[in-house]
């Protein structure tokens, strides 16, 4: 499948490794360029959707560096160039980048240390338009969210009974979803409500909806997720 523009047609061209994350989503992965193009939206073709992107391997001593796309194909034909193969254009805030793909793989393919830098760039995606979409990145990339730190000053969450119905959170930053993390797998829940208190200190009392994942009983990590950004917890059960 080849794709094309009638106007700022792209200057660069580079060869991509495409991923499977599911039915509906790939990662896509190109070399850098030093110009390091900053990813806006695909613009070819047109079944097809950027979600999210991340750098990788900004480091001096680091000896790859890459860009990761997450995209999401709508409908059958999308898919089939996905698998085998295609030229994506990309626009940028430089100017547009073209990519030819090799015909997509395994989600296992994908190093290590991109699945980390792609896991936390979709935890800090997640909106009310994609949260329920994202289901399947998000399940796949959990053993990479699981390396992820627990800050020094992070959050502490003590749990109910029923993790899944209500939490205590210390702090005021309300979070717009809860992501628990147990043997059972990952369980995404929305925060309905919050009820902010301020004695002794400050503390959130969060109301909790379900939205994918199953069943999680007392999770072994937990993530918040607001306004573009993630960050790990401390856990504490609640009191007997």
């Amino acid at each position: 499948m080849t794709a094309s523009v009638e106007r700022d047609s792209p200057s660069l061209r580079f060869k991509g490794r495409v991923f499977w994350l599911g039915p509906n989503w790939v990662v896509c992965s190109f070399r850098l360029p030093t110009s390091m193009p900053i990813p806006l939206e695909v613009v070819a073709p047109s079944n097809i959707s950027l979600e999210t992107w991340a750098f990788r391997g900004m480091a001096a001593q680091a000896d790859r560096q890459v860009c990761l796309l997450l995209l999401r194909a709508h409908g059958g034909a999308a898919r089939s160039a996905l698998a085998h193969g295609m030229l994506l254009v990309v626009a940028t805030h430089f100017h547009p980048v073209a990519i030819a793909t090799d015909p997509a793989e395994a989600a296992d393919g994908l190093p290590l240390g991109d699945r980390t830098v792609m896991a936390q760039a979709i935890l800090s995606a997640m909106k009310p338009r994609n949260v329920a979409a994202l289901a399947d990145p998000v399940t796949l990339l959990a053993p990479a969210l699981r390396e992820v730190s627990v800050p020094k000053e992070a959050p502490e969450v003590t749990l109910a009974a029923d993790p899944s119905v209500a939490c205590t959170i210390s702090g005021t930053h309300v979070p717009d979803y809860v992501l628990f993390d147990a043997e059972a797998g990952l369980r995404c829940i929305r925060v309905a409500t919050a009820r902010l208190s301020f004695s002794p200190t400050p503390s959130m009392d969060l109301d909790l909806e379900p939205l994918w994942g199953p069943e999680t009983g007392s999770p072994r990590r937990t993530f918040l997720v607001a306004n573009g950004r993630f960050t790990t917890v401390r856990l504490r059960a609640a009191a007997a």
